[in-house]
Order: structure tokens, then sequence, then C-alpha cells
């Protein structure tokens, strides 16, 4: 990871760990650094928004979804992406995160099946990106409490919130509900940053953004 990137995913943590997530300011240093790699490899850097009018997607089950970044061809929604940053009420947030990135990707691609994001004859790559606060919480077994009739998958047994994150993204990657796939783990005390997945880095996350837009401009 280059040094400009891990400065300003650490100026996002800080920023929703000290302050607040809930104005979105917190995402503006990384969300601003992934639009120039996109312009970088390819994207129109004039069609690069992060403005909310034009990160604002019709839904199909909802009225709309505002994302993070979009960026198009011409009129073509080539790409949409989501940032989201966890650091603090890890129990809490480890089901809304997946429930939020799951409807969120189920909502738009209902609503492109449906003609609402037209003139799209193919669908957008969308990306998701998660930061997750390195803290004696996140990096120890997260003890299960839930009772049911039914066997839990083996793969959360035992494993912390980081790895249940990791094993979020990597399943939105693999199943392919995210074209691009982003975790990233935060250690603010000492300003490190680690991958904690070789699939899911940020060098892969910009060469799966640039693939589509080579496939769109062909």
């Amino acid at each position: 990871m280059r040094d400009d990137v891990r400065d300003a995913v650490l100026d996002c943590v800080h920023y929703a760990t000290n302050v607040s997530t809930q104005s979105g300011r917190h995402i503006a240093p990384i969300a601003a650094k992934i639009a120039e790699d996109m312009a970088r490899v390819g994207y129109d850097r004039d069609s690069i928004f992060l403005d909310k009018v034009n990160v604002t997607l019709p839904g199909w089950f909802r009225q709309s979804k505002q994302w993070d970044i979009t960026a198009f061809e011409g009129e073509v929604l080539v790409a949409a992406i989501e940032l989201k940053s966890i650091s603090k009420s890890f129990g809490n947030n480890s089901n809304n995160r997946a429930e939020e990135a799951l409807g969120s990707a189920m909502d738009v691609d209902y609503a492109t099946h449906n003609h609402l994001l037209e003139p799209n004859d193919l669908p957008p790559n969308f990306g998701y990106v998660l930061f997750i606060r390195k803290t004696d919480e996140t990096v120890s077994p997260v003890r299960t409490t839930s009772k049911s009739r039914y066997s839990f998958d083996p793969e959360f047994e035992g494993s912390s919130y980081i790895g249940r994150f990791t094993l979020l993204g990597k399943r939105l990657l693999r199943e392919r509900i995210y074209q691009a796939v982003w975790v990233a783990v935060v250690d603010i005390e000492n300003n490190v940053v680690e991958e904690p997945d070789p699939l899911m880095t940020y060098d892969k996350f910009i060469a799966h953004l640039k693939g589509w837009i080579d496939v769109m401009k062909a």
C-alpha cells in the first residue's frame, strides 16, 4: 500500500473514532484518493463524482441510496463504490455491516434489471471498502452466544471480529455481489494499516476497477 493511501485511511479512522461518522466527512480523504486513482487508470476525471446529487442512485426496494463514489462513461454508470469504517460497537456493527452491504447491492441490482439505470447495457461495477479499527476487542475470538436449532457455519466459530469482517468481504467478492472489495485493519495508536487478505488489497481493488473501465472503453 502506498504511503499516501495509508495516510488517507488513518485520517478516516482517526476522524471516525474521535469525532463522528454521521456526516460522512470521515471518508472524504480516502474517497478523494480512490477518485484520483480511478482517473489515473482510465476513468474520465470529469465523470467521477462524490457529491450527493451524482452519487444518489435509484433503488428498487426503496426510493434511493447514496453511494460514496460514482463514475460514468458518457451517460452510462460504470462504477459505484460504498465506503464504510467501524471503530466501535463491533458486535452490533458486524451484523449491521453485512445487512447493509447485501441490501445495497441487491437493491441497485434490481434497479438495474428493472431499467432504472438506463442506458446500461452492462451492469455497473460495484465496489465495497471496509476499514476496521484494531483493538483488543477486534483481535480476540468472539464468544458465540446465539442459540439455534441449526448448526452455524464453522468458519465463524472462534474467529475475531476482524476475522468475521474479512470473511464478509471475501464472500462478497467470491459471490460477485461486489466486483471490487478492499478490507483494511487500522491500528490508529501505532499508525499502522494492514490488509488481512491478499485478494482484498488496495492495489487489487483499483485493478478490478481498471479492468471494468477497460472493457467499457474497448
